[in-house]
């Protein structure tokens, strides 16, 4: 499997604007740079899903409303790959 680093900047990479992708980076900011809203929010969840990281499971406890950078998913997707929990 793909680092879930790579996985998250892929899946972001496909929901943005082609001329935001210069400004993917784990520090970019996902509304105001990437122009990320909730529904496209949301369709990353799915897609971190699909690929066997399940954010919206309840013992993962992940709180979208605190996701505000590139590098918030890459940190959520590790910890849940690795088998951790909040």
């Amino acid at each position: 499997m793909k680092s879930t680093s790579k996985l998250v900047l892929d899946i972001i990479s496909n929901m943005i604007l082609k001329k935001r992708r210069d400004l993917l980076r784990p520090e970019a900011n996902l509304r105001e740079e990437l122009g990320i809203d909730s529904i496209k929010l949301i369709a990353i969840a799915a897609m971190l899903i699909e690929k066997g990281i399940d954010v919206n499971a309840q013992e993962n406890n992940v709180d979208f409303s605190r996701i505000e950078t590139v590098q918030d998913i890459i940190e959520i997707a590790d910890r849940i790959a690795n088998g951790e929990t909040a």
